[in-house]
């Protein structure tokens, strides 16, 4: 074709070829200008049919003129070829763009604006494109967008795709209606342009599959992994519009382009005025870096003391991000060093001098010095994460907004043989240099004495007095004298503060390894999750031997910890608490540790202001955040719960966390569509993620049993020794929900079995807990009793154990027909509980009322779990004995209500939400079933017979293979009650 003339317009090259035909660049010989022609597939001239349908379609299509859409010009036949005449556009494809290097935010919502402006164009006039796809999408030189291929659209409310019509739209791309051969309207165009934007942020797209079938199965059934977890400069608002615009239904999805431009232009000028937002001094944007590594400084370790409990009082707070704090007289602001010599700090070398440093400068009474982790935050909000190469305007801007009144910037010169490093201390608000030092001489190995020389001279500087000064201690006998053992413990905080529980046990245990006095590995050890209760106790007594070689707060830190846990003193452990915040105001994650102990101790307003205050500080700290959402989901308060939640999810997007978080809120408010919708999320980012014990439960409860299954094994593929134990536990509740109590029973003991050659002593146990729920279930008692005595035996082993399993003791001791020694065990144990602990009298009272309750005093049992659950939160876990209770002295509603939440109803991660201390908190999976049958009971005797009998027929569903000893219990009784109500139906 090369050279051949097609009636006015001149071949000059071929310029690109797919399945709808190929095109060339042509030179039109009547107006002088370049063209391009497209020489669309034979079938179209063979297909009268076909070839009138575009013919007409191609005519619409003509008439759209927008700068963003290219112009068709002509479209005729050559030698039985239907071809088009286009406007010739110079540029590379959107395909070829996003191949390429990746693009900014900016960029991508610039374009994106343009292409939805032509979009928009189009579906005013009734035109649907229907291929909307990157190699669709042209880009000029100067930055148009240009729409093509409009010449294939279909006319809005035409007929449905032909089989071969539905060829037209690549797969990746298709809408879920247009893949399933549906009618399509504008939110196909929408739905294939929320592919696009998908794909020019991560450069992949969000359905795939290795074939056709299997691209359009992944449209149909799967969600797209979250942006965040591709581009971390992902906000959570274009989350939310792409999500919008990938919606499977489209009644979910922006039902017009227009609604999408407003979300996307609100957004690129949210980008404007966050820019503008940002101080005045200009700086040279750094080039990209391997990103950050996260690091919390020692002395902010006690975060993962608030992983044990999330639990506050709700409050709100508001800051903007105009808020600069004023000044302290004599603070301090510790830039990261810089490591020349190795950029990416990939030896940590920078992280640990500045972290060193900001420990040993802390001790100086009188002297504020910020910690990293607050810096962090700041660099942060200011759009600057992955900058770790901290320039002086950059570093004046985390400064003013840090409120202090110098700052110090660090440069590692180099490492060999000798480390060479370079200070300048500044004057924040002038910009003045105060003073610089070079300091040579010291090995790698050497570089806790560096940092004590470093120290002396920045305090000399900061006119910092002697006396102040006298009692600080060098910087290795408050950490460690072992590089190696501080490398790996700053990765376990790292790690835990990402709850990956496994890889920061594994890291702050390699870290004792090497230093076997490292006093707040052994703490950080002894407040994550993944180690065993006895060996958390012990790595805490360590610490607390050790509590000398840490700094003042460390110290405090410890010293509250080993008096709420070993000594059983939470009052004292408070009043330690407030003490520290009083010298240490700005440590962080004192105010959400004190916060926990006041809400622990019911006391909720103290809790609020605590909160207030630490919140206050810092309104970027993310786990405060987390904790908020927990505690307004408590409360009961919704609103405020999802958006403390989501302000947790915007500060760290691409963690699995958040997700899992969020889906938890959901669970708490019974919406569990959503919360599993979360719970998905978090997987995704991470697939051996706590999360998925949460989807086998609901899976188990909707006796999805085989999902529940697939879930347990994914959960025991993890590396981390304690959720793979838990896997094994939770394979045992799917018989125990089908009221298959021996198989349940035989797979407990075989658990018991393993976990005691492994000394899980948490899961030994759990494992006498259960084995004594399953032979109460049964009726046999002589068993039940058995179980509980060495639950009992067990659990005393533990010297902070006060209650030692008597609540269950006592129970077993009353259901063998021995009431004299279950109202002995049940004094002893008031006796011992004393008034020390909320959480322990609300055992004492519960177990009060079960026994009441086991001998058939339903108002006396009622009364006392009413005192016992009402100064708790008020959205905690349901209980089932007291909804009997309920329906028994006929509170009707009120017992349906509760009845309805425990059909629900699985364990999550809160203590205090799920009632852990209660005796009967583990009873869900048979619970959740039995509830069925007393909603029937309740349902008939209020009247509503066709409720009565679906929760009869639900029930006997979901035990209709369970053991015979239950079927002489409620199941002998659903029957007969059913017949009944369907005679008379």
């Amino acid at each position: 074709m090369i050279g051949k003339t097609v009636s006015h317009y001149k071949i000059l090259e071929k310029i690109g070829e797919g399945g709808m035909g190929i095109v060339y660049k042509a030179q039109d010989t009547k107006l002088d200008r370049i063209v391009a022609l497209k020489f669309l597939p034979q079938y179209l001239a063979s297909d009268l049919s076909e070839k009138e349908r575009f013919f007409h379609e191609a005519k619409t299509a003509s008439a759209l003129n927008h700068p963003n859409i290219t112009t068709i010009h002509e479209i005729d036949e050559y030698e039985g070829q239907v071809y088009i005449v286009m406007e010739y556009v110079e540029g590379t494809t959107l395909k070829q763009i996003v191949e390429g290097e990746p693009i900014s935010l900016k960029k991508v919502l610039d374009l994106a604006i343009q292409i939805g402006e032509g979009l928009l164009s189009a579906h005013e006039k009734q035109i649907v494109h229907r291929d909307i796809k990157s190699d669709n999408l042209k880009v000029t030189p100067k930055g148009q967008a240009k729409i093509m291929d409009f010449g294939l659209a279909k006319l809005k409310g035409a007929t449905k795709l032909t089989k071969a019509g539905s060829t037209l739209g690549t797969a990746a791309y298709m809408s879920p209606e247009q893949a399933s051969g549906e009618e399509v309207d504008q939110r196909s165009d929408i739905f294939s342009f929320g592919v696009v934007l998908y794909e020019m942020l991560t450069s992949k797209l969000p359905f795939g599959g290795e074939h056709h079938s299997a691209i359009i199965y992944s449209i149909l059934n799967e969600e797209p992994q979250p942006l965040a977890r591709f581009n971390n400069k992902v906000t959570p608002e274009i989350e939310r519009i792409i999500s919008k615009a990938l919606a499977k239904d489209k009644e979910e999805r922006y039902q017009h382009v227009d609604d999408l431009l407003a979300d996307l232009r609100r957004e690129r000028k949210g980008l404007e005025y966050a820019k503008s937002s940002i101080l005045t001094q200009t700086y040279e944007p750094p080039k990209p870096k391997k990103k950050i590594l996260k690091v919390l400084i020692p002395a902010s370790v006690l975060v993962f003391f608030a992983l044990l409990f999330f639990i506050l009082n709700p409050f709100k707070v508001e800051f903007t991000k105009e808020q600069t704090a004023q000044a302290s007289q004599n603070s301090l602001a510790v830039m990261y060093f810089e490591n020349i010599p190795d950029p990416e700090d990939k030896d940590h070398t920078g992280e640990m001098l500045t972290n060193l440093l900001i420990t040993s400068l802390s001790q100086a009474v009188g002297l504020e010095v910020i910690s990293r982790e607050r810096l962090y935050d700041i660099q942060k909000e200011i759009g600057q994460t992955e900058a770790k190469n901290i320039t002086p305007s950059l570093a004046s801007q985390i400064a003013l907004r840090a409120g202090v009144k110098t700052m110090l910037l660090g440069t590692i010169l180099q490492k060999e043989p000798n480390l060479a490093v370079t200070s300048r201390l500044i004057e924040v608000k002038s910009g003045k240099i105060l003073n610089s030092q070079r300091i040579t001489g010291f090995s790698a190995a050497q570089i806790f004495s560096l940092v004590d020389s470093l120290a002396v001279l920045v305090r000399n500087d900061l006119e910092v007095t002697p006396t102040v000064v006298t009692e600080a201690k060098s910087v290795a006998e408050v950490t460690t004298s072992s590089p190696e053992a501080y490398r790996s413990f700053l990765e376990g905080v790292e790690l835990l503060d990402k709850f990956y529980y496994a890889e920061a046990q594994a890291a702050l245990k390699r870290a004792i390894e090497l230093d076997s006095n490292f006093a707040m590995a052994y703490f950080v050890l002894s407040l994550g999750n993944g180690v065993d209760a006895e060996a958390r106790r012990k790595f805490l007594q360590k610490a607390w031997q050790l509590r000398n070689k840490v700094t003042e707060k460390e110290r405090l830190q410890i010293q509250a910890a080993y008096v709420s846990w070993i000594e059983n003193n939470p009052l004292k452990a408070t009043e330690i608490l407030q003490e520290l915040l009083r010298k240490y105001p700005h440590e962080q994650r004192v105010y959400d540790n004190l916060a926990r102990f006041y809400a622990n101790l019911n006391q909720y307003e103290k809790a609020l202001q605590t909160y207030l205050a630490g919140l206050k500080n810092d309104s970027l700290d993310k786990l405060l955040w987390n904790s908020l959402a927990y505690g307004y989901a408590g409360l009961n308060r919704r609103k405020e719960a999802l958006d403390a939640v989501d302000k947790y999810l915007k500060l760290a997007p691409g963690e699995p966390n958040p997700y899992d978080s969020k889906g938890e809120i959901y669970f708490i408010f019974g919406e569990i569509d959503s919360a599993l919708y979360w719970y998905q999320k978090a997987v995704s980012l991470r697939s051996d993620f706590i999360s998925l014990e949460k989807l086998g439960y609901h899976a188990i409860l909707s006796q999805d049993y085989s999902t529940a299954e697939k879930y347990f094994q994914q959960m025991g593929s993890t590396s981390d020794k304690i959720q793979k134990t838990q896997s094994e536990y939770a394979f045992s509740l799917i018989p125990a929900h089908r009221g298959q109590i021996k198989q349940a029973l035989k797979q407990m003991l075989d658990n018991l079995s393993s976990h005691k050659i492994r000394k899980f002593q948490n899961f030994v146990l759990f494992d006498y807990y259960t084995l004594t729920l399953q032979g109460y279930e049964v009726e046999n008692y002589s068993s039940m009793l058995e179980y509980a005595k060495k639950l009992s035996i067990e659990s005393k082993k533990d010297p902070t154990d006060k209650i030692y399993a008597r609540d269950i003791l006592a129970w077993a001791y009353l259901k063998n027909g021995n009431p004299k020694m279950a109202y002995q065990i049940l004094n002893e144990l008031k006796r011992d509980i004393g008034e020390k602990l909320p959480a322990w009298q609300a055992n004492y009272d519960y177990t009060v009322g079960l026994l009441a309750y086991e001998e058939g005093k339903y108002e006396s049992a009622l009364q006392q779990f009413k005192k016992t659950l009402e100064p708790l939160l008020p959205n905690h876990a349901p209980q089932f004995h007291y909804a009997v209770s309920l329906l028994k002295t006929g509170h009707i509603t009120e017992a349906i209500s509760e009845l309805k939440r425990v059909t629900w109803w699985s364990p999550i991660s809160l203590d205090r939400i799920n009632l852990t201390l209660l005796p009967l908190s583990e009873y869900w999976p048979i619970a959740s079933v039995k509830a069925h049958y007393w909603l029937g009971v309740a349902y008939e005797q209020q009247g509503e017979k066709d409720k009565a009998i679906k929760e009869y027929e639900k029930f006997l569903e979901i035990w209709k293979e369970a053991d015979p000893e239950l079927q002489q219990k409620e199941i002998k009784d659903a029957k007969e009650r059913l017949a009944k109500l369907k005679i008379k139906a």
